[in-house]
């Protein structure tokens, strides 16, 4: 299992995520280590979680514009998410140019 000061955790970038797809989604994995995991298909974001011990370092980052490419390199034209996040994934979000949606709960980003 990967520590979290892993020097593989410096400046963790998108290049560095490998998705691993499971029953409701896709693993978030660096070097074979799951780091969380992203709940949904390209396009629609359910549920994002990056495990306690390895947030701080840019997962969530790096893990999110991996999402964004995979999704834009299957045809979708935007990312949707249809709940609540946390606090600082909603930083995330904002920073990385999503609005907050109109239509219900949750935020969108056209890609």
């Amino acid at each position: 299992m990967m520590e979290p000061d892993d020097p593989r955790l410096d400046n963790v970038d998108q290049s560095d995520i490998i998705f691993a797809e499971n029953v409701i989604g896709y693993n978030i994995q660096i070097g074979g280590d799951r780091l969380g995991a992203i709940e949904g298909v390209p396009g629609q974001i359910e549920n994002f979680v990056v495990e306690p011990h390895y947030q701080g370092n840019g997962v969530a980052r790096a893990a999110l514009n991996a999402f964004i490419r995979r999704s834009r390199s299957e045809g979708v034209s935007e990312i949707k998410t249809n709940n609540v996040t946390h606090p600082a994934m909603e930083h995330i979000l904002e920073t990385e140019g999503f609005e907050e949606r109109t239509d219900e709960i949750g935020w969108v980003k056209e890609i």
